[in-house]
């Protein structure tokens, strides 16, 4: 059986948020329904970078940045 589809699982995500819900509370449980799962579907610890891959990143993007 195929996974329901994104506007499904939405929809869904949106009938157990009680009625009188913010924007926040929507964006936030958006959010925990997107975060990366571990296989036991826990979530997952961010991913971390060194501060040099950082900077080295930083730097790209400001290079790219003085192209345009």
């Amino acid at each position: 059986m195929s996974e329901p589809s994104v506007k499904d699982q939405v929809r869904a995500l949106l009938d157990r948020l009680p009625e009188d819900c913010s924007f926040a509370d929507v964006q936030r449980a958006l959010a925990v329904m997107v975060w990366p799962k571990a296989r036991d579907g826990s979530l997952k610890a961010p991913e971390r970078l060194s501060p040099e891959e950082v900077k080295r990143r930083l730097r790209d993007w400001l290079k790219s940045e003085g192209d345009k």
